[in-house]
């Protein structure tokens, strides 16, 4: 049986987004900011999650460090978002391998969250002499 089965299918994540985004705004670690309107008007992390559990073949949603990067912003924030998500969507009644499999997967995608992304070039242009002292 695999995680996504264990946790209930794509109706029980679904329904556990709210009560992640309830334990984000509380917890003084996260600042939110566009992630809550991205939350409530995308489903991409409740597919991303479904995706990650085996419950979907591929994911074709934004890409999830753009995602999460806003709000996870180092290692110790990723931790505590991470035992959020454990807690809504385990809810103390799952297993505890079914716990450490989320941890594992989660703990794999920790390095394309917080990974820097690449900066676009910036362009340089030649400047006359005369000009640069204006």
């Amino acid at each position: 049986m695999t995680l996504y089965m264990k946790l209930g299918g794509r109706k029980m994540i679904l329904q556990a987004m709210p009560h992640l985004l309830s334990r984000l705004e509380q917890d003084p670690c996260f600042n939110l900011g566009n992630f809550r309107q991205e939350l409530e008007r995308s489903d991409d992390l409740t597919e991303f999650l479904v995706f990650l559990s085996g419950g979907a073949p591929i994911y074709e949603g934004k890409p999830i460090c753009d995602l999460l990067s806003p709000i996870c912003t180092d290692r110790e924030v990723y931790a505590r978002f991470v035992d959020h998500l454990v807690a809504v969507l385990l809810g103390g009644s799952a297993a505890t391998g079914d716990e450490a499999d989320l941890r594992m997967l989660m703990d794999r995608l920790r390095p394309h969250v917080l990974a820097p992304r690449p900066v676009a070039p910036v362009k340089v242009f030649a400047v006359e002499p005369e000009m640069q002292g204006a």
